[in-house]
């Protein structure tokens, strides 16, 4: 009904025209102390330009009582409650920037004056400066939302003006419109950018605010744009709507959005320039694993070594982080593995892939979490043992965290030839995060290993259900693997292992590495056959990263043909 739709958008266009110069409004800022929590010091700027900094409440109050219109940045819920005793100024009408400016300037680069939620200013707790920078966004806010298509005016004005946080932005705008219709709005202004079939008519009625500001992002056509933690922290329903709307396929051909943003076929050519997927003895495991995680759900898949497990993951990964601007979190106890993958990545032009180890010097770790806290980053590659870490605590609640992949989740169980305890820390620490997020819905999780008993794949899916209350799909391979060719030599004493050893590596001269169960064997054994003319590097968990990071190197650029290495070598 494009008639209709227009029709919206023209009423909210005359009444915004016909809206003259308002004055009556007064810019304010309160400061508070840390410790007493009682106002100390108070600063306020008029329309008309006068200006006041000044210790005294009283006078304060005088300054702005006879104002229309008070605004600040964070002053509905935080400066306003230390007036709320004066009574000549309650009942005012409040305008705060805070919750104007991510739906306003949702696209990088962000508004200048903003730092997440504070104002950017170069004066410290000083309330007059503090008012003049929120004066000069708020009229940013007002020019910004002029600039909007009538159709967008129309539905943010339906969703947000009973809201008490934007309800006297638009009165002093004057701006109003029919919202009796915004669904259907909505439907025609985000055409192709979310699923056909969404439920945006139960997100109007249900949550409004946080719909709003999912099409907000959703508008900006920026996949490294991403919603302010703060606002994640208060409004936590908008990760899961926009996981509803542009991240739940919905398997209608008819649903264009869909069809081009989250199939699994076109992005596999797109993304990874492959006709199709592989299958194991006929059946399409990688294919029916890669759809269940685009689909939300939770599995444990059994791939065989080299058997694409990777981009069962990586495919999914990368179209949630272009959907909705979310991360996926890869952990894995290989930090050899992760750097393969993060450089196999990059080279294909993936930039948004990232990993943070206990490899990286100061500057590259200082860098990736940067990256990902800015959005620049849609995959984060991390050790278990990471997620001990407070810093990355904090990281991860700042982002829409779209799925979890655990690698080698053979290591879930003691019936498991690695089981690690830092592996049991995974489920407390995402039950964890999704309670400090405040999430409604589970973060979905992927688990895969090469091989596992069915001790071990009872433990894992057991391990996920009582810790997340998740049922895991299970998507196992069980044939032989025909490329591999498994043998055992025998060798009586130390000595004769050691020859049959050599004796391999001289026939042989394709890179190689070597796993002993001890640290200090690959020191000795590396410089053994380095003595026997056989280039060979140690690697183990105990060297020191540069030490480990050269030699990994070496190994990678074919300097150095044998990798003598522990299983931390992955």
């Amino acid at each position: 009904m494009p008639g209709l739709v227009d029709q919206i958008g023209a009423i909210g266009n005359r009444l915004f025209a016909s809206r003259k110069q308002l004055s009556g409004i007064a810019f304010i800022d309160v400061e508070v102390g840390y410790a007493d929590r009682k106002p100390h010091d108070f600063g306020s700027i008029r329309d008309d330009g006068r200006e006041l900094h000044i210790h005294s409440q009283a006078e304060f109050v005088r300054f702005i009582e006879d104002a229309e219109f008070l605004c600040g940045h964070n002053i509905i819920h935080h400066d306003l409650k230390y007036l709320a005793d004066f009574g000549r100024i309650k009942g005012k009408k409040a305008i705060d920037t805070l919750y104007l400016s991510p739906l306003l300037f949702p696209k990088r680069p962000y508004h200048k004056l903003l730092k997440d939620d504070k104002l950017q200013t170069d004066e410290r707790n000083n309330p007059l400066n503090d008012c003049i920078k929120a004066r000069d966004l708020f009229y940013d806010e007002v020019n910004a939302f002029k600039e909007l298509s009538e159709k967008l005016k129309a539905i943010y004005y339906s969703l947000l003006h009973r809201e008490k946080e934007f309800a006297a932005f638009f009165d002093y705008l004057g701006f109003t419109a029919d919202d009796r219709n915004v669904g259907l709005l909505i439907s025609d202004v985000f055409q192709g950018k979310i699923c056909t079939h969404s439920p945006v008519r139960m997100f109007v009625k249900e949550h409004p605010v946080e719909l709003a500001y999912a099409l907000a992002l959703i508008n900006t056509d920026d996949k490294f744009s991403i919603t302010p933690p703060w606002l994640l922290h208060n409004y936590p329903q908008i990760e899961n709507i926009i996981k509803k709307i542009c991240n739940t396929p919905c398997h209608d051909s008819h649903c264009t959005y869909c069809e081009n943003k989250l199939d699994i076929h076109v992005g596999l050519k797109e993304v990874f320039g492959f006709e199709g997927f592989r299958t194991y003895g006929g059946e399409p495991l990688q294919e029916k694993a890669a759809q269940a995680a685009m689909d939300g759900a939770s599995l444990l898949a059994i791939f065989p070594t080299g058997g694409g497990k990777s981009l069962t993951f990586q495919l999914p990964a990368i179209l949630s982080g272009r959907a909705v601007h979310g991360l996926t979190v890869v952990i894995s106890p290989l930090q050899s593995l992760m750097k393969d993958q993060v450089d196999n990545l990059s080279a294909q032009g993936f930039t948004e892939v990232v990993t943070i180890n206990g490899l990286l010097d100061p500057v590259s770790r200082a860098d990736a979490f940067d990256r990902v806290a800015d959005g620049n980053a849609s995959l984060l590659y991390i050790a278990p043992e990471m997620l001990r870490s407070k810093t990355i605590e904090k990281l991860l609640i700042s982002r829409n965290i779209v799925r979890f992949v655990i690698d080698e989740a053979h290591c879930f169980s003691s019936w498991g030839q690695d089981f690690r305890v830092d592996y049991l820390y995974i489920g407390d620490f995402i039950r964890k995060l999704q309670e400090k997020k405040g999430l409604a819905v589970p973060i979905p999780i992927s688990c895969f290993t090469a091989t596992a008993k069915q001790k071990v794949i009872t433990d894992i899916r057991d391990y996920f259900k009582r810790k997340l209350n998740l049922e895991m799909e299970l998507f196992a391979f069980s044939s032989a693997r025909e490329n591999l060719k498994y043998s055992v030599v025998y060798a009586e004493t130390e000595d004769d292992k050691y020859n049959e050893l050599r004796n391999l590596l001289l026939g042989e001269k394709c890179p190689a590495i070597i796993y002993v169960s001890r640290t200090r064997k690959t020191l000795e054994l590396a410089q053994k056959l380095s003595s026997d003319g056989i280039d060979a590097l140690p690697f183990n968990g105990k060297m020191d990263s540069n030490e480990k990071i050269a030699n990994q190197n070496d190994f990678i650029n074919n300097s150095v043909r044998v990798m003598v290495a522990t299983s931390a070598f992955g």
